[in-house]
């Protein structure tokens, strides 16, 4: 969580440079166009995780959060625009199981044969006859984002934007974690908190879609992803369909 609030705070400075250096366009009367522009975008969503399959079970509540500066390039007069920006985006399943090593025992040998890929493994229901109870266990993912946007924008008689757009995004992984709290899965008395990073086998890269409906400030937000969180053959062929809000103040 620190590490994630200092991201935070860099991208806001990141986001009121832009907006300081934002164009001042003027209409033909001198006055300054009401007309937004996007260039502060906040994304709130649940994460709705595909292919996770039967051996688990996910929250349908597992919320995530984009923070954007955008520039926004008009296309001469017209309604539409191209932008593009920087940022931060995280993604979070919340769910019964959490990423681990695969263990395979070989029979032959007689041994433990860890096979390199990474595998989500169920929580106990009990450990020595105590039944496990957790508030928390969370994967999360950060990444820093490159967001674009091909968009269509008028306004009503009341001076309030309509707005559409379609895009897509390509992040890059910069932090990766378990937060569990609750009972201790090892068998030990009490409760038990911790954080677990590095997780293996993660895609440093991921792209997908996105679009967007709004009145003014208040969008209709989706993300798509197009891509794994795991690499090919080496852990679970998951990946995000995000659903949510998208605020742009400016």
């Amino acid at each position: 969580m620190k590490n994630f609030i200092v991201m935070m705070l860099i991208s806001s400075l990141f986001i009121s440079n832009i907006y300081a250096q934002r164009d001042s366009t003027k209409t033909n009367t001198g006055e300054k166009s009401t007309k937004k522009s996007d260039r502060i975008m906040l994304n709130l969503y649940t994460d709705m995780w595909q292919e996770v399959g039967s051996e688990m079970t996910v929250s349908a509540y597992s919320p995530g959060v984009d923070i954007y500066g955008m520039y926004d390039i008009p296309f001469g007069k017209s309604k539409f625009s191209f932008a593009f920006g920087l940022g931060f985006g995280t993604h979070n399943m919340r769910s019964n199981a959490m990423p681990a090593d695969e263990v395979k025992f070989d029979t032959v040998s007689a041994t433990t044969i860890y096979t390199g890929k990474t595998i989500f493994e169920k929580i106990p229901d009990y450990v020595n006859n105590k039944e496990i109870k957790y508030d928390i266990n969370k994967f999360s993912l950060t990444y820093f984002d490159i967001p674009l946007e091909l968009r269509f924008n008028t306004q009503n008689k009341k001076g309030k934007s309509i707005k559409f757009a379609i895009g897509g995004k390509l992040g890059y992984l910069i932090n990766d974690h378990i937060k569990y709290k609750g009972n201790d899965i090892t068998g030990g008395e009490g409760d038990v908190k911790f954080k677990t990073f590095k997780i293996k086998n993660l895609e440093l890269l991921i792209y997908g879609a996105t679009i967007r409906l709004g009145y003014d400030m208040y969008n209709i937000f989706a993300y798509y992803s197009l891509s794994k969180i795991f690499k090919a053959d080496k852990g679970p062929e998951i990946f995000p369909i995000s659903v949510g809000i998208c605020i742009t103040p400016f």
